[in-house]
């Protein structure tokens, strides 16, 4: 999976505006490259889980839809923990979309997952 120019750091600002909380935010595909992130408000507030809440993943597919984009991956950030799935994002991920996660300050260390059937296999994210 390749990632477009700047989306790295576009998901490091999200993170850090987000502190101490989670952040989250959809990101569109198009052609095998992720191109265009969607921040989304963390409804659940929190520093170590998050939610995004149903409209506001309507309103980014339609985004997505309107700029011929599928939804490719879901990100958040783990302000305090390594870029690893949690039990919790494990129990919680949506089959057949990558996860992206952020690890904790000051490295801020980006890793991608396809988590299926509580199977995490790691996905590297390619700069564009």
């Amino acid at each position: 999976m390749r990632a477009g120019p700047g989306l790295r750091e576009e998901l490091r600002r999200t993170a850090e505006r987000a502190l101490p909380n989670e952040a989250c935010g959809l990101v569109g595909l198009r052609e095998g490259e992720l191109v265009h992130f969607i921040p989304c408000r963390n409804a659940a507030g929190s520093p170590r889980r998050y939610a995004i809440a149903p409209e506001e993943v309507l309103a980014a597919l339609k985004e997505f839809d309107h700029l011929d984009l599928e939804l490719g991956a879901i990100f958040h950030s783990h302000p305090a923990s390594p870029a690893y799935p949690s039990p919790t994002d494990v129990a919680e991920a949506v089959p057949g979309v990558l996860q992206i996660i952020l690890g904790a300050p000051p490295d801020w260390t980006l890793r991608s997952f396809w988590i299926d059937d509580a199977r995490v296999r790691e996905e590297p994210i390619e700069a564009g």
